[in-house]
């Protein structure tokens, strides 16, 4: 049995099982310093480039006529509009599943695939080649929804026990709530931001290019789009963990001490400081795949040849994916012992390997079932933008026949509905993240000292007892919940 720390109300240290200590020395600093070199880029783009020429500039050779506002300010005027939305959205999203955690799981893999099948008839509505290529997309991610339900229904009431533990844990520290909320204002503000830069980056290109008389190259345009977007992802990714860690530190003070008392604010100081390096670097590890990942799904399109690009694409999603769901784990040690992140996660896959849990935590539904969503906020805020920015830009029916080319506006609405939908989806993620922080840090807590939450929390303790009881006994034979104090 672990041996606790002195558990006294004076002690400034969290309670941890063990020689666990929290490390107050900052992690990661190259990481870090390098993040915010990219933001102060960011907005030298923004200000220097962008902010010139965004009410003048446009991303095609069509204009209605000189009195209607340039298609770049048409742009940030969606992306302000977006955020609003995506923010209503979010909210709504959050009080819905603290009301009905419980059935949550088996309800918004339902509702996920029909509104992805309802976004594909409205892609295909909208006609032209880019409103049935998103059209096309939607359908078969519905389709891919609808599997996956009939594939894991065995395990969402385990799922569901935990997310309900969770929403029951979330409504003790409504601080956490208002830290997201922060965020999300935060994460509008980085949008406009990256909005106006993405339009001095596109100014300078079309200058320099139209000044030498030669047409932008395939592999610049890639390299280009390759570093926007990374830069946008990797700061909604950031702002999303900083909401994780703090909600880790947190529930890990809750977990192994009786006194909570300004748990939040200390969880958020070291989210902010000693453990932003951290954050920065398993931040950008995602940022990097998702950024490479459109470009290859861009690229693909526009190549006859597209089979190693497909090949490249599949193997990049797939890193994608097992990355993100171990991050948060590597994020909960990140935020209770501040620890540096390589570090972080080497010890939390060592952990769940000595307990035998891997095969549990890689087939946790609650991180799917909450991305899947914000999947669909995230596709409501994409639709809206694209729909608000082509009919404001569109071309009518005779200048379409009259100049197809200039009417030609795939890549920018490629470009606005992945900008949009990446706002709505972060968005909601970053809400999302309190709930799935939770359940993240239950399991790795859990997986350590079970009995700490005996002590402090015994209600909790039981309903999560009684989960892996009734749907892993096998498990808790393998660690110290055997000699874990019986309950009737």
């Amino acid at each position: 049995m672990d041996v606790y720390k002195a558990m006294d109300a004076d002690v400034e240290e969290a309670f941890l099982p063990g020689n666990n200590h929290v490390s107050f020395e900052s992690k990661d600093k190259i990481p870090a310093a390098i993040f915010l070199a990219n933001v102060g880029a960011v907005a030298y783009m923004a200000i220097v480039w962008g902010g010139p020429n965004v009410s003048k500039f446009d991303f095609t050779d069509h204009k209605a006529d000189e009195t209607t506002r340039s298609q770049a300010m048409t742009l940030l005027i969606v992306s302000l509009g977006i955020g609003l939305v995506g923010a209503v959205l979010s909210a709504l999203w959050l009080q819905v599943l603290q009301l009905y955690a419980s059935r949550m799981i088996s309800m918004t893999l339902q509702v996920t695939a029909a509104s992805l099948a309802l976004a594909s008839m409205a892609g295909f509505m909208e006609g032209g080649f880019a409103g049935r290529a998103i059209g096309f997309l939607n359908i078969i991610l519905s389709g891919v929804v609808v599997m996956y339900y009939f594939n894991a229904r065995h395990r969402i009431p385990f799922a569901a026990a935990n997310l309900a533990v969770a929403a029951k844990i979330m409504r003790r520290f409504p601080q956490v709530v208002i830290v997201a909320y922060g965020a999300i204002a935060a994460q509008v503000a980085w949008m406009l931001l990256w909005t106006v830069a993405l339009v001095g980056v596109w100014t300078k290109a079309y200058d320099i290019h139209a000044s030498s008389m030669e047409l932008l190259s395939t592999a610049t345009l890639n390299l280009s789009v390759f570093f926007m977007l990374l830069s946008l992802f990797w700061g909604l990714q950031v702002l999303r963990n900083i909401v994780h860690c703090t909600a880790a530190g947190a529930i890990g003070e809750w977990w192994f001490s009786p006194d909570t008392t300004h748990a939040v604010q200390r969880a958020l100081q070291r989210a902010t400081t000693t453990s932003f390096g951290s954050i920065c670097f398993g931040s950008l590890i995602v940022a990097t795949l998702s950024a490479l990942q459109f470009v290859l799904l861009s690229a693909k399109r526009r190549k006859g040849r597209s089979t190693v690009n497909a090949c490249l694409e599949c193997l990049v999603t797939a890193l994608e994916t097992h990355l993100r769901a171990w991050n948060k784990y590597a994020y909960c040690q990140v935020a209770l012992y501040g620890k540096d992140f390589q570090t972080a996660g080497t010890d939390t896959l060592q952990l769940f390997r000595e307990k035998g849990w891997s095969g549990v935590v890689n087939d946790s539904l609650v991180s799917s079932v909450l991305s899947m969503g914000c999947l669909v906020v995230g596709t409501a805020t994409g639709i809206v933008g694209v729909t608000w920015f082509y009919v404001a830009t569109a071309c009518s029916e005779a200048e379409m026949a009259l100049h197809p080319a200039q009417c030609e506006t795939f890549n920018v609405i490629m470009m606005t509905f992945v900008s949009c939908g990446a706002m709505g989806y972060a968005m909601c993620a970053v809400v999302s993240s309190i709930l799935d922080s939770i359940v993240a840090t239950i399991f790795v807590c859990f997986a350590e000292d079970p009995v700490a939450l005996h002590i402090t929390n015994s209600d909790e303790y039981i309903a999560i007892i009684d989960a892996w009881r009734q749907f892993h006994p096998e498990l808790l034979t393998h660690s110290t919940f055997s000699a874990s104090v019986s309950y009737a």
